[in-house]
Order: structure tokens, then sequence, then C-alpha cells
């Protein structure tokens, strides 16, 4: 590295899985700046690339094909590595039920759709903050 130069910055990695392909394009571009992102389409991989990216936070739908967004929380809860990873749930539903499930499943914070570009932004930046 030549003298004076700054030695970059390593950005923050998000995983974020969602079945609906136009949100995941959304939300990519809302983090994009700040983070480095990574979209899955389903979770049948979700622990192959979580050990590939080493992601600082991972967003996921509740509402998806098998396996739902809960079920993947608690498979990433019952991982020796990933056991603490912060979880932010994103879903269309404002249901009590879905709250306390995500509570139950292993999540660290709720938001619900249609989420603007700052309230997720801020989100984010609490969850990796804590």
């Amino acid at each position: 590295m030549p003298r004076g130069a700054k030695k970059p910055v390593e950005r923050r990695r998000v995983v974020a899985v969602d079945d609906d392909h136009d949100f995941l394009t959304v939300l990519r571009s809302m983090l994009a700046k700040e983070f480095e992102v990574t979209v899955l389409s389903d979770g049948e991989d979700l622990m192959g690339q979580l050990e590939a990216v080493q992601p600082d936070l991972l967003i996921l739908d509740v509402r998806m094909p098998k396996p739902d967004g809960f079920e993947l929380c608690r498979r990433v809860r019952s991982s020796g590595s990933f056991h603490s990873l912060p979880v932010l749930f994103l879903s269309a539903s404002d249901t009590d039920g879905d709250f306390f499930q995500n509570m139950d499943s292993g999540g660290t914070a709720y938001l619900t759709k249609p989420v603007s570009r700052r309230r997720l932004l801020s989100k984010v930046t609490q969850l990796l903050q804590a």
C-alpha cells in the first residue's frame, strides 16, 4: 500500500432471504451503499451461505415456502457458529402472533413491510451496534 494511502474500510455484511425477487432488488438497493449485501430467494442453502459470507446480520422474510423464516431462524440459533447472529424479520404481517413467534424462534427484531429506507437503515445500524 502506498505511503499515505488509507486502508480500505471493510463493510459490514448482510444476508437477506425473501421469496419475493422484486423486494430483494429493492432491499439490496436500500442497503448497498452502506453494506455488502447477499440476497437469497429461499433458505434451502442458508447455512452454507452463512458459512461462506460470515455476515454481521441476517434479514429474513417470515412467509416463505418451506422453510419459512421462523424455521430458518431456529436453524441459525441451533448452529454453533451463528447462534448469536442478529436476525431481523421483515414481514407484511403485523399480527401479534407473528411478532411473538419472532421472539420464540430467536429473532432479534421485527419490522413490517413496506419499510422505508430510513427506518430499515436505522434498525440495521442499531442491531449492528448492539
